[in-house]
C-alpha cells in the first residue's frame, strides 16, 4: 500500500541523510571523558570499607542508584537473601622446641599520616571467607603454591603431609584450590601468605605501590559461584534453600581451618621450618630466609571461628532502553563489594561506570537513543562468589538466554599502566578496532592499542573459570563477553582511595581510558545495524583447539574425525556469513538488506546465538 511504501521511503530517508550515524555518537561519546568525574566517584565510594552485607555497602549502593537515576535512567535495586561467611575469632601461634611460643598480630599495620587510619577500624579482620571452623596444632610443612604437583612433589621426597599445617603462597593458583590441595594431602589445617617476591618487585606502600611487609590478601574460598544455598536456582524470596550445614560441607568448600598472613610472618614461620631445602623456583626473594619442606620443627597453633549467615545483598540494575529492538540487550556490569575500601578492586570499575553513564546521558541530550537496550548493572557479593550476578542470570536465565547479544564486565578497572583484555572469540576484533580509537592515558600521541600491543598482556586471554563476574554469561547461558582493564595491593587494606591517587592513577586518566573503551565498545554493539561480530578468530580458535587435543590424545584409542568435521562444518558457516556481510558492506545504501529487518534481524540473530551452541545446558560432569 502507498502509505507503507511512503514511510519506509521516509525511514530510509531520515537514517540515511537525517539521522547522525552511530559513528557521530561514538565520536562525541569519547569526547565526553572527565576525569574529575571519575574520581568523585571513587572518592564517594571508597570512604569507608564496604564488604557485601554491610551497612556500608548498602551506602555504596545508594551512591550507585542515586548517580543514575539523576541521569533519568530507569534504575532499580534487586535484593538477595544469600549465605555469606564472617570471621568471629581467629588465633595463630608458632612454637619450636626450645623456643617460646610467638602468637601473631594478624593485623595490617596503618603508616604515619594514614588518612585512612580512622576508617581502617571498620575494616573486616583478614580471614579466607567460608574456611571451616576448627583448631589444628602441628607441624608445619612449606608447599610452595600449594598446587597439585607441589604436593606430589613433597610426596616423592618422602614429605608427609598428613595432620601438618600447609604453608603456602599466593599465586599461580586461585586461594580456594590452594585450601582444598591442602586438605586432600590430608593437611590438618592451611596458611597463606603474600611472598614478597611475587607481591613486592618494588618499593613498599606508602613509598611505593607495591604490598607493604604486614599486608595480607583476604578472599573467598568457595569454588563455586552462587549462592551456596541455592545451587543451580536463583536466591528469591521463599525460595527452597540446602541447609547451612549441608552447603559448607560440599566439595566446592574447603573443608579445613584456614587463615591468610603477611609476607613477613610467612618469612618468620619459614625461618623456623627445617628438613631439605627446597627447590631454586620454591625460594623467596634477595633477603629472604632459606626456605626448606619441613615437616617441623616449626609448630603452628591455628584456631578460626567463621560465622556462615543468610544476608541481603543488592545488585542495582538500570536500563536505557533500545528504540529499535528494545529486546536486544546489551550488558555492562562492575561488582560493588570489596574486602576493604576496594580503590582498585573494584570500585575503579564502578567510578568508570558511572562516568561512563554521565557521558551516554549527555548523549541522549544531543538526541541519541540506543537501537538496542543497554543495561547497566552493578553487581554485589562478588567477592564471595560472583554471587550477585550469578543470582540475577539464574532468575532471568530464559529472557537472558534468547536476548542479550553481549555481557561487557569491568572489574579491577584500574591498577597500573598496560591493558588487560579477555574475550569470546568473536569480539577479538571488536575489542582492537575500538582500542585503536581511544587514546593511551599515558601518552597523548598514541592510542590505547598501542598502549596494549607494548604491555606483557598484549594478547588477548579467554574467559576461563570464575574470575570475575562474567562466569555465569558465559559458562550457564553462552553469551559472548568481554572483560576488561588498565593494570598490586590486591585485596589489602592498603587498597584506598590514596594508594589510587598516588600510584594507580594520579590523574584519572587510566578511568577515562576504561570508561571510553568500555562505552565504545557497547555504543558499537547497541547501535550498529549489523552486529559487529568476527568468527573468523573463532573458527582460528577451534583450530588451534583441536592441535592441542590432537597432541594430548596421541596413542590413545580416540578418534578425533568427529571433531575435525565439525570444525570444517563451522569454518564454512563462517565463511557464508562473512560472505553475507561483505555483500551488505559492497551494497551499503542500496542492498534489499535495507528494506528487509526480518533479513537483518536473522542475521544478528545468527550472530548473537552462535556462542549459545557451546554452551552444554546440563553443565560438565561433576562441574555443574
Amino acid at each position: 500500500p502507498l502509505p507503507l511504501l511512503v514511510g519506509a521511503l521516509f525511514a530510509t530517508y531520515y537514517h540515511l541523510l537525517v539521522a547522525p550515524a552511530p559513528s557521530y555518537y561514538q565520536s562525541l561519546f569519547l569526547s565526553l571523558g572527565s576525569n574529575d568525574t571519575a574520581a568523585a566517584h571513587l572518592r564517594a565510594l571508597t570512604v569507608r570499607p564496604h564488604l557485601a552485607g554491610t551497612e556500608a555497602n548498602a551506602l555504596a549502593a545508594d551512591h550507585v542508584v542515586s548517580t543514575l537515576s539523576s541521569l533519568s535512567f530507569p534504575t532499580r535495586v534487586t535484593p538477595y537473601e544469600v549465605l555469606l561467611s564472617y570471621p568471629v575469632g581467629r588465633s595463630l601461634s608458632l612454637s619450636a622446641p626450645g623456643r617460646d611460643a610467638t602468637a601473631f598480630a594478624l593485623v595490617q599495620d596503618t603508616y604515619p599520616g594514614d588518612p585512612y587510619a580512622a576508617a581502617s577500624a571498620e575494616v573486616v579482620p583478614t580471614f579466607l571467607a567460608y574456611a571451616a571452623s576448627g583448631s589444628a596444632a602441628a607441624e608445619v610443612v612449606y608447599a610452595n603454591y600449594g598446587r597439585r604437583e607441589d604436593y606430589a612433589y613433597l610426596a616423592s621426597r618422602g614429605v608427609n603431609v598428613t595432620g601438618k599445617v600447609a604453608l603456602a603462597r599466593y599465586g599461580k593458583v586461585y586461594r580456594g584450590d590452594i585450601v582444598k590441595n591442602a586438605r586432600d594431602a590430608g593437611a590438618a589445617a592451611a596458611v597463606i601468605f603474600t611472598d614478597p617476591k611475587d607481591y613486592t618487585p618494588g618499593k613498599a606502600f606508602p613509598d611505593g605501590p607495591w604490598m607493604p611487609p604486614t599486608g595480607v590478601q583476604v578472599g573467598s574460598t568457595f569454588k563455586g559461584v552462587g549462592d551456596p544455598t541455592t545451587p543451580m536456582w536463583a536466591s528469591s524470596e521463599g525460595c527452597e534453600r540446602v541447609s547451612v550445614a549441608k552447603a559448607m560441607s560440599t566439595h566446592d568448600m574447603p573443608g579445613i581451618p584456614a587463615l591468610p598472613v603477611s609476607g613477613r610472618d610467612g618469612e618468620e614461620i619459614l625461618r623456623l621450618v627445617g628438613g631439605d631445602v627446597a627447590p631454586e623456583d620454591w625460594q623467596g626473594g634477595d633477603g629472604a630466609p632459606v626456605y626448606r619442606l619441613g615437616p617441623g620443627p616449626a609448630v603452628l597453633n591455628l584456631t578460626y571461628t567463621g560465622n556462615e549467615t543468610i544476608a541481603t545483598i543488592q545488585n542495582v540494575i538500570s536500563v536505557i532502553e533500545g528504540k529499535e529492538e528494545p529486546d536486544r540487550y546489551v550488558i555492562l556490569g562492575n561488582h560493588r563489594d570489596a574486602w576493604t575500601f576496594g580503590a582498585a578492586d573494584p570500585n575503579s570499575g564502578t567510578a568508570a561506570l558511572l562516568e561512563l553513564a554521565q557521558r551516554l546521558s549527555k548523549l541522549q541530550n544531543k538526541g541519541w537513543r540506543p537501537r538496542r537496550t543497554i543495561i547497566l548493572c552493578n553487581w554485589d557479593a562478588e567477592e564471595y562468589g560472583l554471587i550477585g550476578s550469578t543470582e540475577w542470570v539464574e532468575e532471568n536465565r530464559a529472557m537472558l538466554t534468547s536476548r542479550t547479544v553481549a555481557y561487557l564486565n569491568v572489574d579491577v578497572g584500574v591498577s597500573g599502566s598496560g591493558v588487560d583484555a579477555s574475550a569470546t572469540p568473536q569480539l577479538d576484533e571488536l575489542l582492537k578496532q575500538a582500542s585503536k580509537k581511544v587514546q593511551n592515558p599515558d601518552n597523548g600521541t598514541e592510542s590505547l592499542y598501542d598502549l596494549w600491543m607494548a604491555s606483557d598482556s598484549s594478547l588477548i586471554g579467554r574467559l576461563g573459570g570464575g574470575g570475575s563476574d562474567y562466569s555465569a554469561f558465559v559458562q550457564h547461558i553462552g553469551i559472548p563477553s568481554v572483560d576488561m582493564a588498565i593494570g598490586s595491593v590486591y585485596h589489602s587494606l592498603y587498597d584506598d582511595f590514596t594508594w589510587m591517587e598516588k600510584y594507580g592513577d594520579p590523574m584519572f586518566r587510566r578511568h577515562v581510558a576504561v570508561a571510553s573503551i568500555w562505552g565504545l565498545v557497547a555504543l558499537r554493539l547497541s547501535d550498529e545495524e549489523i552486529l559487529p561480530f568476527n568468527y573468523s578468530s573463532y573458527a582460528t580458535e577451534l583450530e588451534n583447539g583441536a592441535v592441542d587435543i590432537n597432541k594430548r590424545v596421541l596413542g590413545m584409542p580416540v578418534s578425533l574425525s568427529p571433531l575435525h568435521r565439525s570444525i570444517k562444518q563451522f569454518n564454512r558457516a563462517v565463511l557464508k556469513v562473512d560472505s553475507e556481510l561483505q555483500a551488505l558492506q559492497t551494497w551499503k545504501f542500496w542492498s534489499p538488506w535495507r528494506n528487509n529487518p526480518l533479513r537483518v534481524r536473522d542475521l544478528n540473530d545468527r550472530l548473537m546465538m552462535t556462542e549459545r551452541a557451546f554452551t552444554e545446558w546440563e553443565g560438565l560432569s561433576g562441574r555443574p
